[in-house]
């Protein structure tokens, strides 16, 4: 027998799940705003407008298209990509439920067809489309499309759908792959000149968007109707040195954290060299790789000798050295 005789059990438990799935509708904003914050530096005003967004959008019971379709421009290596990570590890517990498209691999007529699968009597009909599969196991993901004005044209139809009605039908099955769960990002880099020139000259956000909105009508990338669908355009600014310094410590502490070893200390030298290859390369992703060609082995040694904290040093001849920190009992 039960130790607690409780007259209605279906209705208990009814009542815990209405009230978990209330919880799950709250975002904390101000953690998500530490959270995003830790990863993205030098953004802090899209953070702060973005986390309210989100919380508000987030909150709704119902709705009829994704959380969010958010654009991102601006120059190269400014974090773009970075956010996206950050929100979806944030908000649905891990990066792998970001799905990135880089488009320009979608940028030819197959491109549609590879998002949406082939129609119904053509080979690999039934394997669905790169895009609608994954929705169908878990329709709670980031959706990223990179670079989204590399994309073929029939792409952007698709975005129409996506954006305006939260769905998409899958061709060769006929199921409907829903969105609404979804939050998602556009990145580009285009005309990032211009919109960097307003970025300078006007401070007011919503007046920011709404200029940068003319710029991209007027310069053609994106058809009117796809830029109505955006809820928010956001302009990344350029980096300063001690922004980009700030990042590339991340980075390095974040490929200690990989390999099981805190670093406590590295040589400037050694830092300056991975900026320097990485600004040149305009790419963050080429700075993580930098960090790990450049320090793997010695991060790899240090957790085979079973050092647990490392300071990573430059030897006589001038090259990266490890040298184990005791910590204080």
């Amino acid at each position: 027998m039960d130790p607690l005789d409780i007259t209605n059990k279906d209705r208990l438990l009814e009542m815990l799940a209405q009230r978990r799935k209330g919880q799950a509708r709250l975002i904390d904003e101000r953690e998500m705003n530490a959270a995003l914050k830790q990863r993205v530096q030098g953004q802090d005003h899209i953070v702060n407008d973005l986390c309210r967004f989100i919380r508000l959008q987030w909150g709704k019971e119902q709705r009829s298209k994704p959380i969010a379709n958010l654009l991102f421009v601006g120059p190269p290596a400014t974090g773009k990509t970075e956010l996206a990570k950050a929100i979806t590890e944030y908000l649905f517990d891990d990066e792998k439920q970001m799905l990135r498209f880089d488009c320009s691999e979608f940028s030819g007529a197959e491109g549609k067809t590879r998002l949406i699968g082939t129609p119904t009597g053509y080979v690999g009909a039934g394997q669905g489309g790169q895009l609608t599969r994954p929705m169908f196991s878990n329709p709670r993901r980031l959706v990223l499309f990179d670079e989204i004005e590399k994309a073929y044209a029939g792409v952007f139809d698709l975005l129409l759908s996506l954006m305006g009605e939260g769905r998409l039908t899958e061709q060769g099955s006929g199921k409907v792959a829903d969105f609404t769960q979804a939050i998602i990002v556009l990145t580009s880099n285009a005309e990032n000149e211009t919109i960097g020139r307003l970025a300078e000259q006007i401070d007011d956000p919503v007046e920011l968007d709404s200029a940068v909105r003319s710029v991209l009508k007027e310069a053609g990338t994106f058809r009117p109707e796809i830029i109505s669908r955006f809820d928010h355009i956001y302009v990344f600014k350029p980096l300063d040195e001690a922004t980009r310094a700030r990042i590339a410590g991340i980075k390095i502490a974040r490929a200690g954290a990989e390999y099981g070893v805190t670093i406590e200390h590295i040589a400037p030298e050694i830092v300056f060299d991975i900026l320097t290859v990485g600004e040149e390369a305009q790419d963050a992703r080429e700075l993580v790789r930098l960090v790990d060609s450049k320090l793997g082995e010695l991060l790899l040694q240090a957790r085979e000798r079973g050092y647990e904290s490392i300071s990573i040093t430059l030897d006589e001849g001038g090259k990266p050295q490890i040298v184990p920190v005791e910590r204080q009992a």
